[in-house]
């Protein structure tokens, strides 16, 4: 039933035409019966027949898909619950298959006869959800293109300094989509070095109303920079005012290293040009002209870039290959295919070879549009392959001198190749096909295994170790040979090729067992070093050294035996042998050792020699082992080193009846002398008990004296022990004692003797030595004391760092240091023009000091006195 005829055929004729126009039509369902009524405008925006009856069953086959039709009922089911409305666009799959959007608005109402129906209108708003879908898909297309070609744009409002970005550029300058920023915020990010030159530009483009391409660099948050070019375009108002820009922002980074890269490929193509000399041209075969580069443009002495005929190019052709040049020109256009050719130019009088290769570049239609062509000068290889075809025939002159053969196995095809001469050393007719098999046919049967294992070796290795073995020929000829091979490896490491040589070494092994006999017969240990002190043989006597097989030792280096601790004095040594190698004995400036297997050290004496061989030498090294000889030299130094200590004990005890001499007779002149003043005194004094005062005098000082021959005694018996003995000796007695014995020198001169031993007073050391250092340095004071004044002497003790000093001070003549500073304590020195002066005293005190281990040292201003410091450690 139409609709038409049953809700709204009240409504205006106009308001129906007008929603007809709209596409507005409206319907209603009946809840009780569950029957739709729609108008006109609604079966069409539907594409369903007028008066369909939505209520049958089949109505649904109308509605193509199911899930739709369900959603729809849903919706008007729970208007009719909820007593509401609603207002939902939907997508429909109509009859025809095509898909509609419709608005549908519907409300639930309950009549005056308590019925209760759901009305309401339905609109196609396809259109418009085509427009806005393809708007989005414009927007989202813009923004897939703007991230992908790095590509914003924005739009700045100069009377509110305002912009508004895009998408890409909002989140570059990471402000909210749609925010609006101010021409400063944009700029935050610009490289600060390129701020004021960008203010400026848009400065200037404000002034000028135009907007000139602008490049600067962009800071992102890492650090990095990137290069944007802006475009701009300015928006006027009808009075040509200037309201903004509209501008564009791209990423060039990429485009400005792509474009130094081809700058730089050019200019790299420049110098492969003049390296590689070729230059390229192209032939234009309508016009007959041709265009060059650079490099064939000086070649030819025309201007770069310019046109010039055919004949140019070829103008330098040699008159000889004029005409082949010319006929492969023309074949080339006939065929439409470049063959390549060859031919000589004389360029300055000089004449080239020259190789053109190339490409015929044609339409859609087949027909030539231009010629590509590439001229080398490969003179430089012709020299080479004349050389080669030259060195070919040399190598195949040296096969045959030196016996050598080289072939090739090409595993893939299982084909074999053998030089002229590797037919000659089996003795077959060149150009027999070869076989894997005839080789093997020729090894001696006591040689396969070794060879066999070898090869089956290459699998696992991918390297032939050369292997030396005996073959037999067809004749029953019996030769030794050394077999030589590398190998080739494709993508997948699979062997796919053999190149190798195989030399005739029959002589050669004949004169190696000569060698060979010779090496064992040698005494010595003997070593046969290669290239890099590699071990290529030892004899038998070098294994029974070292403790090594051959097999052990040849092919290492001859480092292995011997103790880096030699390596830096080593090296000098090897490269002033192998300056001028000649037979020498090793002599690395010290005891020489090397290393047995147990890396044991081994006395050796190495003697060195040059084996000359074509094209260099081999170096012999013969160690000889001594270690007997060590042990001997062992016994003969210990032997000498117990003489030298018994002559050191005899020198000793020499040295100490010496200083007894020395002490015996300066420690007996002070008492002496002192005895004969004494006498001097007594025969000038009458008085009876003056007289008894000083035989007083003259038992003590023969006291001293008896007393001082008893110790002398007692040290000469024992002499025989060179240690200095040592006890407990009194600073204060050592001098009470040496007062005495200078009691006449002292009464005479009216001297002062003050002492402070207060600090310490006892020290261990050498009873006589002591006595004789005071008795020596108290009458040195006394002997050169100045007339000037009354002598004054200090001895004093104390204590420093654990360490006792003995001072002696005197007010005496005093010594000029300068003058004799360093032959004071020297033997037979004097100072002084004194009578009694012998030069031994302060040389006997020194010498005592230094055997108690002390030191003296001497403090002396002349005519002010002096002062001596002993410390004992």
């Amino acid at each position: 039933m139409n609709i038409e005829n049953y809700q709204i055929q009240d409504l205006d004729e106009v308001i129906v035409d007008l929603n007809a126009i709209a596409r507005i039509g409206y319907w209603i369902f009946n809840v009780q019966t569950g029957e739709y009524k729609l108008d006109s405008v609604s079966y069409e925006i539907l594409q369903l027949p007028d008066g369909t009856d939505l209520h049958k069953k089949k109505s649904t086959a109308y509605c193509r898909n199911e899930a739709k039709w369900t959603f729809i009922k849903k919706l008007i089911y729970n208007a009719v619950e909820q007593k509401s409305s609603f207002n939902q666009e939907v997508e429909l799959e109509v009859p025809s298959g095509n898909s509609i959007w419709v608005l549908l608005i519907g409300k639930c109402t309950i009549g005056t006869d308590k019925r209760i129906k759901v009305s309401g209108m339905i609109q196609d708003i396809t259109a418009r959800k085509e427009s806005e879908n393809e708007l989005i898909e414009k927007n989202e297309l813009l923004n897939f293109t703007e991230n992908k070609a790095a590509l914003g744009h924005w739009k700045w409002d100069i009377s509110t300094d305002l912009v508004t970005c895009s998408k890409n550029i909002s989140r570059i300058i990471k402000v909210p989509y749609g925010k609006s920023v101010t021409i400063d915020k944009l700029a935050g990010s610009v490289h600060p070095e390129d701020i004021e030159y960008v203010r400026a530009h848009l400065n200037n483009a404000v002034k000028t109303k135009t907007f000139k391409t602008l490049f600067h660099r962009f800071q992102l948050e890492d650090g990095s920079e990137r290069i944007i070019q802006v475009l701009g375009e300015p928006i006027l108002d009808e009075n040509s005012v200037l309201k903004g820009f509209i501008c564009s922002s791209q990423d060039i980074t990429k485009i400005k290293q792509f474009e130094e890269e081809l700058m730089k490929k050019n200019q790299l193509f420049k110098v492969a040009q003049q390296r590689a000399k070729f230059g390229y041209w192209q032939w234009e075969t309508d016009t007959n002209t041709v265009t060059c580069s650079q490099n064939m443009a000086r070649l030819l002495r025309v201007e770069e870039n310019s046109e010039f005929p055919l004949d140019t190019l070829i103008k330098d052709v040699h008159p000889e290959d004029e005409s082949h040049v010319k006929s492969s020109l023309k074949k080339i256009v006939k065929k439409k295919y470049f063959d390549g050719f060859s031919h000589r130019v004389i360029i300055d009088g000089k004449l080239i070879y020259v190789l053109v290769q190339g490409k015929v570049i044609t339409d859609s239609s087949g027909e030539i549009v231009s010629i590509l062509g590439v001229s080398q000068d490969v003179t430089d290889q012709k020299i080479v392959e004349n050389e080669l075809r030259t060195n070919n025939q040399l190598l195949g002159f040296a096969e045959q001198i030196s016996k050598i053969g080289h072939w090739q196995w090409d595993l893939s095809t299982n084909y074999i190749k053998w030089s002229a001469n590797l037919y000659r050393i089996f003795e077959v007719e060149e150009g027999t096909p070869i076989y894997f098999d005839t080789y093997f046919g020729f090894i001696h049967p006591d040689d396969i295994e070794k060879v066999t294992t070898k090869i089956d070796a290459l699998s696992k290795h991918k390297n032939f170790e050369g292997v030396v073995h005996r073959i037999i020929l067809k004749n029953g000829k019996i030769k030794t040979v050394e077999l030589l091979a590398t190998v080739n490896l494709d993508r997948s490491t699979k062997i796919i090729e053999m190149l190798g040589t195989l030399q005739d070494v029959s002589e050669q092994r004949a004169e190696e067992m000569k060698f060979k006999a010779l090496l064992e017969s040698a005494p010595n240990a003997t070593l046969i070093l290669g290239k890099d002190n590699i071990i290529q043989m030892i004899n038998l006597q070098a294994e029974r050294l070292f403790g090594y097989t051959p097999q052990e030792l040849v092919g290492q280096s001859i480092d292995l035996l011997i103790p880096s601790r030699y390596d830096e004095r080593r090296a000098p040594l090897r490269d002033a042998f192998y300056a001028n190698p000649e037979i020498k004995t090793y002599d690395i400036g010290e005891d020489f050792y090397m290393y047995d297997k147990q890396k044991n050290e081994i006395p050796v004496e190495v003697t060195l020699g040059p084996l000359q061989l074509e094209g260099g030498f081999l170096l012999s090294v013969v160690v000889r082992d001594i270690t007997a000889e060590k042990d001997y030299q062992y016994k003969i130094l210990k032997a000498k080193e117990e003489l030298e200590v018994l002559t050191e004990e005899l020198t000793a005890q020499n040295l100490q009846l010496a200083d007894f001499t020395q002490i015996t007779s300066h420690n007996l002149r002070a008492p002496v002398s002192n005895l004969n003043s004494l006498v001097d005194i007594y025969k000038l004094i009458d008085n009876e008990q003056e007289r008894n005062e000083l035989f007083e005098k003259f038992e003590i000082v023969i006291s001293h004296l008896t007393l001082t021959l008893n110790t002398l005694i007692e040290a000469l018996s024992t002499k025989n022990d060179t240690s200095v003995e040592r006890s407990e000796v009194s600073f204060s007695e050592v001098l009470m004692r040496t007062q005495e014995i200078f009691t006449a020198e002292i009464s005479k001169c009216n001297a002062v003797i003050k002492s402070d031993f207060s600090e310490v007073d006892t020290i261990q050391c050498h009873k006589i030595y002591l006595d004789s250092v005071f008795q020596n340095l108290i009458g040195n004071s006394l002997k050169y004391k100045s007339k000037q004044r009354i002598p004054q002497i200090e001895v004093t003790s104390e204590i420093n760092d654990g360490n006792v000093i003995l001072k002696f001070k005197d007010n005496g003549l005093g010594i000029d240091l300068d003058k004799h500073g360093h032959k004071i304590f020297g033997l037979n020195k004097v100072f002084h023009n004194h009578p009694e002066a012998k030069g031994i005293g302060l040389f006997m005190t020194k010498t005592q000091i230094e055997a108690m281990g002390g030191t003296i040292s001497i403090e002396s201003k002349v005519n002010e006195g002096t002062t001596f410091i002993i410390n004992f450690f």
